[in-house]
């Protein structure tokens, strides 16, 4: 189902002709936009990696005042729109609208990604290795970087993939700015062109990109093991005092909230403080809409959330349990679907059901799996890195007693993975809640999230109509990042009592 996408869309790029899909990838304009777009991967990914392991490591491995505060904070990038950051950043500054701004942006809002698979590596590491360092006399920073880092190289580099990708594939997040981008190519084929034919062939150079990079990643990532060494009771780290670099950490850490969550809230109040009385009248008029978009839009999360993780567990198993070429092509193939932008992802799921699976047409149900099939790499990612830190004697200890091997999995691993289940539940509801143009294509008649709505009134420059929309999208996803959030840390502090 996961690979459905990629097979419809390479069909859809050769309906055409092959002169056709050819001439479409040739353009000097793809090109050049193609090189854009590798651009921005290559100085916002970086920036995401430094700023996720960064913020990990101190809220996990020190004693930071407000760990958990700053926690829900770094998360909370995550839960803003892109489309809502761009209109933001666009209308902050005119200087934040070329290149330097689709790399922030990028930057700014997906470094949560990075922050989350690391966080849960970090909890889930053995306090051992840390320890015996320590003993053989490295201080923090050498341990660190000489006991820490690499093992939490599969998250790492699994975060650094998926922002690499989406930083090749974004739109919604430069739909307000000058910077032209590849993706921009490929909507102005379907929506001004009207040619899902060459949209679906401009995203075969993507596809190409995504399985460059997927071969880069299982190169640097190897086939090393990352399980823990002792089989005692889990127990946490020794955390380490910040002395006199509490301040300038806080100092950081105050800087990018301000900056990757500040700026789009506070254009959200500025757009109703500036607004005219006949603009706030209509938006208070607009507000019957409000109720309707948001349980739709949190219906849609959460099915897609629940049904990208039954996608996503079997892959993991058996990518922590097994090797081999088969295996390691079901789990790289669960990447493809990402290297797609969402309009081209939602058009082919499109043609796929009203050929194939009439009954799903123009349903809810459609939609669901769409978000979950393209956002399923983001939960594979999260239950890899947790599973490979899981023993796999405590499986081996439950069969020889009896249990099966699904028995096994649901008693004893899966409480354990816990951590990697929460990251991928808050990544994928936070990025379906975001998603625009899956649902644009997708959602049914007489159906409306808080994203089309803002979308519907943002493009007609109705920003005081807009913002109840965006304030809303905000709320609700840093009320479920605080739920899961908060269940974290009753997980933790059972572990450490």
């Amino acid at each position: 189902m996961v690979v459905l996408p990629i097979g419809v869309t390479v069909f859809q790029a050769f309906q055409g002709g092959f002169s056709a899909a050819t001439h479409a990838i040739r353009a000097a304009s793809s090109l050049t936009l193609l090189r854009n777009s590798v651009l921005v991967a290559l100085l916002a990914t970086p920036i995401c990696g430094v700023f996720g392991v960064a913020g990990a490591w101190f809220i996990e491995r020190t004693r930071l005042p407000g760990r958990w505060l700053w926690a829900l904070l770094l998360v909370a990038p995550l839960t803003v729109p892109p489309f809502v950051t761009s209109y933001a950043w666009a209308t902050l500054s005119v200087s934040l609208q070329g290149f330097f701004g689709a790399a922030g942006i990028i930057a700014f809002s997906y470094f949560p990604i990075v922050f989350l698979l690391v966080a849960v590596s970090l909890r889930g590491m053995d306090p051992a290795l840390e320890e015996t360092a320590q003993s053989l006399g490295l201080n923090a920073r050498q341990t660190f970087f000489r006991v820490v880092l690499p093992q939490l190289r599969p998250a790492l580099l699994g975060g650094l993939l998926l922002v690499a990708l989406d930083a090749l594939v974004e739109f919604d997040a430069f739909v307000a700015l000058k910077f032209q981008t590849f993706s921009l190519d490929i909507y102005a084929q379907y929506q001004l062109g009207f040619s899902a034919s060459g949209a679906a062939a401009l995203s075969l150079l993507s596809i190409a990109v995504c399985l460059v990079l997927l071969f880069g990643e299982a190169r640097l990532r190897g086939n090393v093991n990352y399980t823990r060494v002792s089989h005692g009771s889990r127990r946490a780290s020794t955390r380490y005092e910040l002395g006199r670099w509490k301040l300038p950490v806080l100092a950081a850490f105050a800087v990018v909230v301000a900056i990757s969550v500040g700026i789009p809230v506070g254009m959200l109040f500025d757009w109703f403080s500036q607004s005219s009385h006949a603009a706030l009248s209509m938006a208070s008029a607009n507000t019957r809409y409000l109720l309707p978009a948001t349980v739709t839009s949190m219906v849609l999360g959460l099915c897609a959330a629940l049904v990208s993780l039954i996608f996503a567990l079997p892959i993991a198993v058996l990518a922590n349990r097994n090797r081999g070429p088969v295996v390691t092509l079901l789990e790289r193939a669960t990447y493809l679907s990402y290297a797609l932008p969402d309009l081209v992802g939602a058009i082919a799921l499109s043609y796929a059901a009203s050929h194939y699976a009439r009954f799903l047409y123009g349903t809810f149900v459609l939609l669901v799996l769409a978000e979950a099939i393209l956002f399923v790499p983001f939960a594979v990612v999260a239950i890899r890195a947790t599973l490979g830190q899981i023993e796999p004697a405590l499986e081996d200890s439950a069969r020889s007693l009896g249990s099966g091997a699904l028995t096994a999995l649901w008693r004893v691993t899966a409480p354990l993975a816990r951590p990697g289940f929460v990251a991928a539940g808050v990544l994928v509801f936070a990025f379906v809640l975001g998603d625009l143009a899956t649902a644009q294509v997708l959602l049914p008649l007489n159906m409306y999230t808080l994203g089309t709505e803002f979308e519907a009134n943002s493009s007609t420059v109705a920003f005081a109509a807009a913002a109840p929309f965006a304030a809303v999208l905000i709320v609700l996803a840093m009320a479920a990042a605080y739920v899961l959030m908060s269940r974290f840390g009753k997980l933790r502090a059972l572990e450490e009592g």
